[in-house]
């Protein structure tokens, strides 16, 4: 398989078409389907949990496993997932959220139980909290960052297939890493030198082209994971924000 025809499937991981084929009557498909979603999203759940105080890894892999087995394959909450009723991160971060909060609840009611058996009231129980406002931005974070991701692969894989060694460089230094890892932008004139370029201008020329390859790419994966073409723009405004 070629690196074009890669690019053109990475976005389709978070496709709505992958929900409905998750609740195909094929087991097959069902299978399929279900584990592209999971590879998409697993990422994102396991670093929910890395937010949670207290938990060791083997605790984490145990919540993930119980997530899976319990919530997806036992209780099909994908049959709940709606189109309609709102983006697909949304209902599976906020099904995770629920499952690891009444895990949690559990956990520590039983173990806080006196020896003749009464609960204590839930909101005694340690680290569970009802009221985290910063979650819903750690989690649209989360998503920008794995969309992102996928947009770069992607540009990547083009500029390695057309030769654009220079756009993809030029992008990288100038942008990419200053964005990911907080580095300072490569200057142009050490551009020149580097990319055997004839002046910043080319060098400034080539960093437009960078931009527009990218914001296509964006726009692409960004188009993946919504039901409505129109949400498109909505999507690309809240991903701007974050960035």
């Amino acid at each position: 398989m070629g690196r074009e025809s890669v690019a053109r499937e990475a976005p389709q991981r978070t496709r709505w078409s992958l929900v409905a084929r998750a609740q195909d009557t094929d087991s097959d498909a069902r299978t399929a389907a279900l584990e592209t979603l999971l590879q998409t999203y697993l990422p994102v759940l396991k670093w929910y949990l890395t937010r949670h105080s207290g938990l060791d890894s083997h605790k984490r892999e145990d919540l993930i496993q119980g997530f899976i087995t319990k919530k997806i394959l036992d209780q099909s909450i994908i049959l709940k997932a709606d189109p309609s009723r709102g983006r697909f991160r949304s209902f599976l971060l906020g099904a995770f959220q629920n499952y690891i909060r009444d895990e949690l609840r559990r956990e520590n009611a039983a173990r806080r139980a006196p020896p003749g058996g009464h609960l204590l009231p839930l909101e005694e129980a340690d680290g569970v909290s009802d009221g985290n406002a910063d979650m819903e931005r750690e989690l649209r974070q989360a998503w920008v960052r794995q969309v992102v991701e996928h947009a770069t692969e992607n540009m990547r894989m083009e500029c390695a297939d057309q030769e654009r060694d220079d756009v993809w460089s030029i992008f990288k230094s100038r942008l990419l890493d200053p964005m990911i890892d907080g580095e300072k932008p490569e200057s142009y004139d050490t551009l020149v030198t580097r990319l055997g370029l004839e002046s910043p201008s080319q060098a400034s020329n080539l960093l437009v082209t960078a931009k527009r390859m990218f914001a296509r790419h964006l726009r692409a994966v960004v188009a993946e994971t919504v039901a409505d073409p129109s949400q498109v723009e909505q999507e690309l405004e809240e991903l701007k924000k974050c960035l």
